[in-house]
Order: C-alpha cells, then structure tokens, then sequence
C-alpha cells in the first residue's frame, strides 16, 4: 500500500455525499478502491460492497457503514485533524478496516478477510439484514466500524424497541370541546404513564444495565378547528444486555392495557415496528484480548473497554451468526452526527496498525 493513501482514501470518502439512501457513488468509488488494493469485490442488489482476499482460516469479516445522517459538511483539514461528514461515524472506522485489511494480508497474515460496506445502518439497517438474509458462511472474529477512540474497544451494545401507540377518537368542532374526547389530551396521558415507567427504570445505578425510554415522535390531529380525533405516539426502548424485546414488550402491552382502562370513548391500539436483541461480547475473550494488547503496544497506554447505550449492526449480526465481535475505530463518539466532526490523522493511523496487529494476534490459533 502506497505512503499516504489512507489519509488519500478517507478524505475522498469524506466529500462524496452519502446520506441514508444515497450511497450509490460512495459504493462505486470503494468497489473500485478495494478493487486497486487486491480485494475480489462484489456490490449486491441493495449496494452493499463486499470485498474478500486472502483464503482459508481464520475468516475475518471487517464490517463498516457508507452511509450518514444528512447535512453535508465543508471537509477541510486543520493541522493534524480532518473535518467532515463521517469523520466520526463512521467512514474513518470503514477506511480503517479496508486500509488494515489489506496490510494484514501483504504481512503475511494468513486466512480470508471479508471487508463489507453496509448501506443504511443510520435508517433501517436494511444493509445488514440484507446480507444476513443470505449468510451461510462462517466467520471466525468480526470487527465493526464504530468509532470507539483508537484506545477503546466496544464490548457491548444495547438493544432497541420501537412502537407506536395511535388515539382514536370522534372528532367535533373546536367551539364545543367539552362534547368531546381530545385524542391529543388523552395521549399526553399516555406520555405522562410513559415517562413514570422510564424513570423507575432509571432508579437502577448502572445506566448499561437498564432499560430507557424516550418519547421521539408526536402527531395528531387534521385540522385547526376541529378537537383532534387521532393522536400517534411513537417511544424508543433500548434494551439492556440480560434483558430482551420480548420481556420490554410485554412490560409495555400491559401499561397500555391498563391505560385503556376507563377510556371507553378512546380506541387505544399499539404496534411494534422494530426491535434489536442487545450485545455483549466476553471480555476476556481472544479477540478483546487481542485488541487490548495491540492498543497497549501502539499507545503505550491500557486500552479501555466501552458499553454503550446505542445500536448498530453488530447487535443483528450477532444475533444471527453468534461470532466473536467487537466494534472498533478512530473518532471522539460524543461528535457522531455533530456540525463539527473531525477525526486526527494520528489516531487514524493507529487505529490501521492496531487492528492489524489484533488480527495477526487472532491467526495464531490456527
């Protein structure tokens, strides 16, 4: 790998535009890229590229997203750190991998590397379901693209629920309100239950180890003099490691049957339209080790193990493969989807080295 062509490819990536949906031309330029290092590369039917070289065991996947939030921003660099859209989360992980990939195999790292460019991981994940839907290899160790500082690894993510609950009510006009029932009024109930479940929750003293729930989504009513007849709600749960969307669900159902309770005038209904299972890697694993032990010998510092309360892909791969997975890369987490993200080209480049070194740690099992 040429001096200098990692800075060249994160920056390149950095001003391609690539929101949710829209990663066509970022696709095109890593199938391409990935194709100059030596990967044998493959773009599926939704846009995912999927680049492999090397063969045998171990088989390592190297999974990061193309896509962003929306809000283009000027890249520029500033002494030794790079703005942009992505910088953070999460092209300079996805550079990352692809760059440390290619230089374990030129090593002499032995095995199959399967470096994977995922479209909408901040929608749907459409672009890693997609590609679970037709998983049927095995992979020894994976390693996702989130930033974690190059210092950090994380061990463990936790899950997710979304539901909506939709108020329905006879609508009247708005001079005689006290005739009819206020969908609207009848769902700020709903929040207020809502709320008193979250913040029993939030009594526990480890936050990782607890559910959370927040109100993100509010709508109701159809015109400005009309009592509203409709009122929807949607909540975001996460969900703790040691707990499930199936336990929260049913923890949920019945708050709002007992909320209908009395509410004869109000059809109450609820749907949920996602959910992820939490993640927890073993810390002591091999693979945590060997990242831990690459950090220390790059940084000269104890790496650091992270919990977070978000979600990612890992926490659906995982679920469906049960492989050993970390989620590792450069960047400051606390600037994901910020107007100010920027990555140093100093951790940037330590993060290659270390995940290098990790997987060459790894392929002396086999």
């Amino acid at each position: 790998m040429e001096e200098g062509y990692p800075e060249r490819l994160l920056l390149r990536m950095l001003e391609i535009y690539s929101p949710s949906g829209q990663e066509g031309e970022i696709g095109r330029f890593l199938a391409q890229e990935m194709e100059k290092l030596g990967y044998k590369v493959k773009v599926d039917s939704i846009g995912n590229v999927e680049g492999r070289i090397g063969s045998g065991r171990p088989k390592f996947l190297l999974c990061g997203h193309m896509d962003t939030v929306e809000g283009f921003l000027e890249v520029k660099r500033r002494g030794k750190v790079v703005f942009g859209r992505g910088a953070v989360d999460a092209k300079s992980p996805l550079a990352a991998l692809i760059c440390a990939g290619k230089r374990y195999i030129e090593d002499g790292g032995k095995g199959e590397v399967v470096a994977l460019a995922v479209v909408d991981e901040e929608g749907k994940s459409r672009g890693m379901r997609h590609f679970l839907s037709n998983l049927s290899e095995v992979f020894d160790f994976a390693i996702f693209g989130e930033p974690s500082s190059a210092y950090g690894v994380t061990v463990g993510y936790k899950g997710r629920l979304v539901f909506t609950v939709t108020i329905r009510t006879s609508p009247g006009h708005a001079s005689a309100p006290r005739f009819f029932e206020n969908a609207i009024y009848v769902g700020a109930d709903l929040v207020g239950r809502l709320r008193m479940l979250d913040e029993e929750w939030e009594k526990s003293e480890d936050l990782f180890k607890a559910p959370t729930l927040c109100i993100t989504l509010i709508r109701g009513g159809t015109q400005d003099n009309t009592v509203p007849g409709i009122c929807e709600i949607t909540a975001d749960v996460r969900v703790p490691p040691g707990s499930s969307p199936k336990s929260l669900k049913e923890t949920v159902q019945q708050l709002v049957e007992e909320f209908k309770s009395g509410r004869e005038r109000a059809e109450i209904s609820i749907e949920f339209k996602d959910e992820n299972e939490p993640f927890e890697e073993d810390p002591g694993s091999p693979l945590v080790g060997a990242f831990l032990e690459s950090i220390r010998e790059i940084s000269g510092k104890e790496g650091r193990l992270l919990k977070k309360s978000g979600t990612s892909d890992v926490n659906d791969f995982v679920r469906v493969s049960r492989t050993h997975s970390i989620v590792y890369g450069p960047g400051n987490s606390k600037l994901d989807h910020t107007p100010v993200e920027n990555v140093s080209i100093e951790e940037f480049y330590d993060s290659i080295e270390i995940i290098k070194r990790a997987m060459i740690r790894l392929d002396g099992f086999f």
